[in-house]
Order: structure tokens, then sequence, then C-alpha cells
């Protein structure tokens, strides 16, 4: 069975590291002709390196218009909270005013959305509620 990886004798040993010495000279100078090696600092005044504005890509945050699908949802949630602070305002009170309390959230932020009327009349039902709880605790 042979080596794996056999060794050359001596005098082979010397000449091929000559032969690679010189090849490794030859790559360096043929990249040294093709690049220029840069000195300083990249960021010093008059450089001539672009900007490369696609590294990182730029998202743009999304913006709560009155057109927004989350502003028009908490109108619709504050519809729902609705039914639930009506059946707390006559069994459980102290609740209702928790919940009562997320629906004139719920209403403030739908305030902003493009269904104003819906929202106002939400926050005017949600108010009423709150206060018919209060007075219950008392």
């Amino acid at each position: 069975m042979s080596e794996p990886n056999p060794s050359p004798p001596p005098s082979d040993q010397a000449t091929s590291e000559a032969a690679s010495s010189s090849q490794a000279a030859g790559d360096l100078s043929a990249s040294a002709e093709s690049s220029e090696i840069r000195r300083g600092s990249p960021f010093a005044a008059g450089t001539d390196r672009p900007v490369i504005a696609a590294t990182v890509p730029f998202h743009q945050e999304e913006v709560w218009v009155p057109e927004s699908g989350i502003l028009q949802a908490s109108v619709i949630a504050a519809l729902i909270v609705l039914v639930f602070s009506v059946a707390c305002w006559r069994l459980f009170p102290a609740g209702g005013i928790l919940v009562t309390g997320l629906g004139c959230g719920l209403s403030i932020l739908g305030m902003f959305s493009s269904r104003l009327v819906g929202a106002a009349l939400c926050l005017i039902a949600h108010s009423v509620l709150f206060a018919a709880c209060y007075m219950q605790m008392m």
C-alpha cells in the first residue's frame, strides 16, 4: 500500500518552493497593476467611493391614515365591546367599568378613522354605560 500523500525527495522540495514563490510574486504584481491600493481614511474629503444605497433596504413605516384598516377595525371592536358593556352593566357593574373603559379607548382611536359618526356614537354610549356602572357600584 502506498502513502496517501507521499513527500517528494528533498531536492524536489527546494525547486517546488522556488516555483511557488515566483508564481505568488507574479500574482501580486499582476494584481497591483490592475488595482491601486488605497491608503488613508475612507471618510476623508475627496473620496471617490460611491455610497451604496441598495445595501440597506428602506421600508417606509406604516402610516395610520383615516382609511387605515386598524382605525376602522377599532370602531367595529368598540361596537362589539358595547354588547359586553351592556351585559356587564346588568350582571357585573365592577367589571363593566373596565369593559366600558376599553370601549371608550377603542372609540377614541376610531375617531381618527373615516367612520367618525360611528366612533362618536360608540363613545357616547360607552361613556353613559361607564357612568351607569359607576353609579351602581356606589
